[in-house]
């Protein structure tokens, strides 16, 4: 994800973010392996620290099945701009937001 966040960033083609959206599939299924793994653990010997690993694991695999999803809806657009929008956009969800502008109000009537 850092490597598509980088690629959009950096202004790549949609055929660069097409590869990157290859290995992202790949570390999906690795964390997925995972995610059963611990499925396992969890029915022979409950841990809260398990129980918050998988919660953290199956939040991820959401967000980054929705992402490859749009990488995937945008493969025949041409607009490189438009699909550069489209990709930061979907990227916040992953914390690819604009950092210390969150939110962005000016100077509050209560402060000295």
């Amino acid at each position: 994800m850092t490597a598509i966040f980088d690629c959009i960033e950096e202004g790549c083609s949609v055929d660069a973010l097409l590869k990157l959206d290859v290995k992202l599939a790949e570390d999906e299924q690795r964390i997925a392996d995972t995610v059963k793994e611990l499925e396992g653990v969890q029915k022979t010997a409950y841990s809260p620290e398990n129980a918050g690993t998988l919660a953290w694991l199956k939040n991820f695999l959401s967000r980054s099945g929705s992402l490859r999803a749009q990488l995937q809806a945008l493969q025949g657009v041409k607009d490189s701009d438009f699909i550069q929008q489209i990709v930061k956009a979907a990227s916040v969800a992953f914390g690819g937001g604009r950092p210390n502008d969150y939110p962005k109000v000016g100077v509050s009537p209560y402060s000295s």
